[in-house]
């Protein structure tokens, strides 16, 4: 298998011509995952025994680290650092201001491997508003319905748009395809935009938000779950 990638534009240079690879389509695996491959591969440890031995080395490592170590191994480097800034050298470490951070880096058998990853390189999907689920305040429920005059607040990644621009923001399309904008929002962030529910017909709407984040292009997502006007 190989790594996939794809390249975009790169927002951080103020060359137009810089991109920059963003890998695509990993699939995260697990502890367990690695002991089945690791069994699949002849070992002769059962599941159980490399479940516990890999707890006891859990257990030892944080040991160390809360120990005060840093701890260095052919997979992976642990080292403890401290957040923070001290005023005057007479100031003790302050949880209110301070914090202990555990830096993880690659090991030695980790970079090597890291040099003989394949690469592919594939069309990248533009991202897109993501909106997972609509919290309606009139009614207490989520994903299920829409009450206007209230406040609904919508929740998700990538949301928020500029309310200067026309065609962005949170639509309602019904279930005879009128499209209708909604005009009151009191928050707009990445994460959540709050809005007045405007006067709906009764029926059923699809929830829609379209933005253009950093580039002009016009993008939309739209929430799963078929909301009603009751």
């Amino acid at each position: 298998m190989a790594l996939e990638y794809a390249l975009f534009e790169n927002h951080l240079t103020s060359d137009p011509e810089d991109y920059m690879a963003v890998i695509q389509n990993v699939q995260s695996k697990t502890r367990e995952d690695v002991i089945d491959l690791m069994i699949s591969r002849g070992s002769t440890v059962t599941k159980a025994e490399a479940l516990s031995t890999l707890e006891e080395y859990a257990v030892a490592l944080v040991q160390l680290v809360q120990d005060g170590h840093a701890v260095n191994t052919p997979l992976f480097n642990v080292q403890p650092s401290i957040k923070g800034v001290f005023h005057g050298d007479d100031e003790s470490f302050n949880p209110s201001s301070h914090a202990v951070r555990i830096n993880v880096s690659p090991g030695v058998r980790l970079r090597e491997a890291a040099k003989t990853i394949s690469l592919k390189k594939v069309m990248g999907a533009s991202p897109h508003p993501d909106p997972l689920y609509l919290d309606d305040l009139g009614s207490g429920t989520r994903n299920e319905q829409l009450t206007p005059g209230n406040i609904a607040q919508l929740k998700g990644s990538r949301l928020k748009f500029d309310a200067s621009d026309p065609e962005q923001g949170v639509f309602l399309t019904s279930e005879t395809n009128t499209v209708l904008k909604v005009s009151t929002v009191s928050r707009n962030k990445p994460a959540q935009i709050d809005f007045l529910v405007p006067t709906l017909p009764p029926g059923e709407y699809q929830l829609t938000v379209r933005n253009k984040q950093k580039s002009n292009e016009l993008r939309s997502g739209t929430l799963k779950a078929s909301l009603q006007r009751v």
